[in-house]
């Protein structure tokens, strides 16, 4: 704490016969203990063997060029652990050809970005004004999604900032779990809820810096995660303690996750000073870590209802073979033919 800020008040706090530099040890001592971890900068700083890639196997094809608007399949990175990838915002066919999806940015910084452990020179980016809708807001934020075969309790994960432009750090922000991956589903990990840089846990500078967040301390650290992860853990962290976890162990198991974007340092925009430093969003990657659970279904999606019923029949000519018209029996589907007319 700064001893200045309270050095107008010193003879009032000695009158009442404490010492003031007593009082200002107390206020220390009281402060919340730091959760999250710096772990470096760099590709180096990275733990490596996360769930998108446990063998950090993850690889570009050769002479990609995510600018160019083509289909996710011809784009996707090589040996990937995820099912899929959804990402926001996107531009539709006919539009220009901002983001079309996950693995395409017309600035060759697509949001996959976050996922091919290279934030040195490679980061997810979104420009306000090209293809972002001004910026994110709590009704339309931005956000990348994987979905993996599996469903997993997650337990620790770690941010990298972008290389560059820190006004582009996420400000709000959060890790989030679901069991389907629509809209309407998803639940809070872990929220990051800042009024200004200083109360954040991604700091200005350095830039490309790794920050690690867990729901364990130290003393729990080695029944929570795998052992995989604890040997790489050990090896970061070294002799430095974790003190306090950044968020609960979920209850749940996930196969969906995303981080999701609500605001960034720079104001949402579509207008600029300097060309070449537009307001957007930057990420550099992000690195999910757990251990596996049981995948559980879905909650079905409720259809309305009609009253009265709507009827779904099919028109059959006189043509129709046998075998169709068994066929649409067996769903249901009443046949009428040019003979009933």
């Amino acid at each position: 704490m700064n001893l200045l800020r309270y050095g107008d008040n010193m003879k009032k706090i000695n009158l009442l016969g404490i010492s003031g530099f007593a009082i200002i040890g107390l206020l220390t001592l009281e402060q919340p203990a730091q959760a999250h971890h710096r772990m470096g900068t760099g590709n180096a700083s990275l733990l490596g063997g996360d769930l998108t890639d446990p063998n950090d196997a993850v690889k570009e094809k050769d002479k990609v060029n995510y600018g160019q608007d083509k289909s996710e399949d011809e784009l996707k990175p090589m040996n990937g652990s995820w099912l899929r990838m959804k990402s926001a915002p996107n531009n539709p066919p006919g539009t220009p050809p901002h983001q079309r999806h996950p693995y395409q940015s017309w600035q060759g910084a697509p949001a996959c970005a976050i996922f091919l452990n290279n934030p040195e020179k490679r980061k997810w980016y979104v420009g306000f004004r090209d293809g972002g809708n001004g910026g994110p807001t709590k009704d339309a934020p931005y956000y990348c999604a994987v979905e993996f075969k599996d469903a997993f309790v997650l337990t620790h994960f770690t941010i990298t900032t972008a290389s560059d432009m820190p006004g582009r750090d996420p400000k709000v922000w959060a890790i989030q779990g679901s069991k389907s991956g629509r809209d309407n589903d998803w639940t809070d990990i872990y929220r990051c809820d800042v009024k200004d840089r200083d109360s954040s846990p991604l700091r200005e500078k350095p830039r490309s810096e790794t920050t690690l967040f867990t729901a364990f301390t130290t003393a729990d650290m080695a029944k929570v995660v795998t052992q995989a992860d604890l040997k790489k853990l050990s090896a970061k962290l070294k002799d430095e303690k974790i003190d306090k976890a950044d968020f609960a162990l979920p209850k749940k198991a996930y196969p969906w996750f995303r981080i999701v974007i609500f605001s960034c340092f720079n104001p949402n925009s579509t207008t600029f000073d300097d060309f070449n430093r537009p307001p957007g969003f930057s990420l550099g990657q992000l690195e999910l870590f757990g251990i596996q659970g049981v995948r559980e279904k879905p909650a079905p999606v409720k259809v309305r209802a009609y009253d009265p019923p709507f009827i779904i029949s099919a028109w059959s000519g006189p043509t129709a073979s046998l075998e169709r018209s068994k066929e649409h029996a067996d769903c249901g589907i009443e046949i009428r033919g040019l003979a009933e007319k």
